[in-house]
């Protein structure tokens, strides 16, 4: 009898322990499953920015240089950002590199730090692009420069993106 009695709480025991590890088992699966659905929630849009007034792409370089050319295709053109109507980075596909801004009204491309330097308030396509740190709007000219101004709404503001 005393036999069974061990038996039986060694049995208790172990289910008592088995269940514990299940409910760990199912804690840690859940945050991992929600991760999972954040991630492919907040899959980034690729796509080029045209300056509605130039019809110019926002381009750049592996030295960190952003411009406009004449949209071409090419990679060094494509951007991922977070989609229309949202705080985003705008990173280049070809470099790996952020369009990044500083209160001069510079424009250019470093590595990806999450800072609001790097974050743009992205408008529906043919809207403006606004840097979060500065307020200042995304800008080019018929010269391919880009830099950032204070918002006028100006076509040299808005860009298209698809």
């Amino acid at each position: 009898m005393n036999g069974d009695l061990i038996l039986t709480k060694t049995a208790r025991g172990i289910l008592g322990i088995l269940a514990i590890l299940g409910s760990l088992a199912w804690a840690t699966a859940i945050p991992a499953a929600a991760s999972v659905t954040s991630t492919a929630a907040s899959a980034a849009a690729t796509s080029t920015f045209r300056d509605v007034a130039t019809l110019f792409c926002l381009d750049s370089n592996a030295n960190g240089n952003a411009y406009t050319l004449g949209c071409n295709g090419g990679n060094f053109q494509n951007w991922e950002f977070g989609g229309s109507n949202t705080t985003s980075t705008i990173r280049n596909v070809s470099t790996g590199l952020c369009l990044d801004s500083n209160t001069e009204g510079k424009v250019y491309t470093l590595g990806c730090n999450g800072g609001n330097f790097q974050k743009w308030e992205i408008s529906g396509s043919g809207g403006r692009v606004r840097n979060v740190s500065t307020g200042f709007c995304l800008d080019s000219n018929t010269e391919g420069k880009v830099y950032t101004l204070r918002c006028n709404g100006g076509n040299f503001q808005n860009w298209q993106h698809r």
